[in-house]
């Protein structure tokens, strides 16, 4: 039996239903019209007769976000910090008071907006929506919600900007001026040599490098400011990268300083603890991002060519990839070397950079075919001189 009630005292959305299910009465409030309220009961109605109809849980959205992290065992270490990170400082205040079967549209689209409202980027807002709308598909699929509420927003939009970076004699400088001017320097150097992750250069050790072949072997990431290790991102990102004679050049030399370090605290009887990293610290400890970053902006700011945009550490894997691209290299290699997941998010991510290339494109098939406009422009052009 199912009855249709309006609530006379309420300013809006008065009528509410209660519907039998499993003996049990199920209440559903805030429907501004009468035909809204049966709409909605006649939904439930025609699930139960087709045993569709999924019971609402009883747990807020936090009780169920904290246990659907708790089980997604695929994530990776960084992505799961990731998770936690926004869903304690931006989801939770705002959504995890709700009861999980309440979530409505109109909460996640207040949420997307509140979340615009902090200031934070387009990018992140889109991140930290696609985390509770994950969620959501999840609870779906275990068959807590009879659908993702999420789905029915209008979706946070990325505008796509260019990366403002160096160009290669500026880096070139910067690279040659703030040589041996921090202990981090080599950090720096194996971003815009190789393309790695901060993460990935603070977890490389020595026994991850093929000195005869000139390879890197990327195998873990230091988790950040943590003296332990996680998984990487993602399959792809367990590679091999080809470096150049003169990284390994440099490397040997990082090396060789490392073990007259060592031996000069075995001499003074200083504690030292060899991690073979091949970013450490004086003591052979894994090197904290924080110091890295700070060494980083030191530099930049006594050594940044005036003329050249602000730089994150993390853009000079931008710039690495920048510099292969515009260089021809092929685009497959190039998103091997990045350890992107497909070659898609590498096209992605540097198309702006390849569409710079269609002017030249343009002008070479003029260079193959050859049709005759241009001696007849430079014809012209003599004939009008001489007269």
């Amino acid at each position: 039996m199912a009855s249709i009630y309006k609530n006379e005292k309420a300013k809006s959305n008065p009528y509410w239903f209660q519907i039998m299910v499993d003996g049990k009465r199920v209440t559903k409030r805030g429907f501004r019209t009468k035909g809204d309220a049966k709409k909605a009961m006649d939904e439930i109605a025609t699930k139960l007769n087709k045993g569709e109809y999924v019971k609402e849980s009883s747990m807020t959205y936090a009780e169920y976000f904290t246990s659907w992290l708790d089980l997604k065992n695929e994530v990776a270490d960084s992505t799961r910090e990731m998770y936690e990170s926004y869903f304690r400082i931006h989801i939770e205040p705002f959504l995890g008071k709700y009861l999980l079967s309440n979530l409505g549209p109109l909460h996640i689209q207040k949420f997307i907006k509140h979340i615009k409202d902090k200031g934070l980027s387009d990018q992140t807002v889109k991140r930290v929506y696609s985390v509770v709308n994950a969620s959501l598909n999840a609870a779906v699929r275990m068959e807590i919600l009879t659908k993702n509420v999420a789905d029915k927003v209008d979706k946070p939009k990325v505008k796509r900007t260019e990366r403002l970076i160096w160009s290669e004699q500026s880096i070139k400088e910067f690279l040659e001026r703030s040589r041996g001017q921090s202990r981090y320097w080599i950090a720096i150097f194996l971003a815009v040599m190789t393309g790695m992750r901060q993460g990935e250069i603070l977890g490389l050790m020595w026994s991850d490098i093929d000195f005869d072949k000139r390879i890197i072997y990327v195998r873990r990431n230091l988790r950040k400011d943590r003296n332990t290790y996680s998984e990487l991102k993602t399959e792809k990102s367990r590679r091999q990268i080809h470096i150049s004679p003169d990284t390994t050049e440099m490397l040997k030399e990082q090396r060789y300083k490392q073990e007259i370090e060592k031996k000069y605290a075995i001499l003074k009887g200083t504690p030292y603890d060899d991690n073979g990293l091949v970013v450490a610290t004086q003591k052979g400890t894994p090197a904290k991002s924080t110091k890295v970053l700070k060494a980083w902006k030191t530099l930049c700011h006594k050594y940044k060519p005036a003329h050249e945009p602000d730089m994150t550490f993390h853009d000079l894997r931008h710039l690495h990839a920048s510099i292969l691209v515009n260089d021809n290299h092929d685009i497959v290699s190039i998103s091997q070397r990045l350890g992107h997941s497909n070659v898609t998010t590498t096209l992605n991510t540097y198309s702006h950079t390849m569409v710079k290339k269609q002017e030249a494109a343009a002008v070479a098939l003029d260079k193959i075919f050859d049709f005759g406009f241009r001696k007849s422009d430079k014809a012209s052009q003599k004939h009008e001189k001489d007269n």
